[in-house]
């Protein structure tokens, strides 16, 4: 639980200080700009997880083959 609630606070940190940083921008173009990178960073960060996801599901499913052959 206390895990979630940090988790939680640090999203809408995160999420204000980007609000913060995006209104500092001094126009349009800079804010496309900054949300093209900030959107780019958020899809590496996805596809990292989703690596780990697939060696995980590797793993589970090596271990059950392996308990399935005995």
């Amino acid at each position: 639980m206390a895990r979630e609630c940090y988790q939680e606070r640090g999203e809408a940190y995160e999420a204000d200080v980007c609000q913060r940083e995006l209104a500092a921008l001094p126009d349009d173009a800079a804010r496309l700009c900054f949300l093209k990178r900030y959107r780019r960073r958020l899809m590496d960060d996805l596809h990292v997880a989703q690596e780990k996801l697939a060696c995980i599901d590797y793993m589970i499913y090596e271990l059950e083959q392996k308990r399935l052959d005995r």
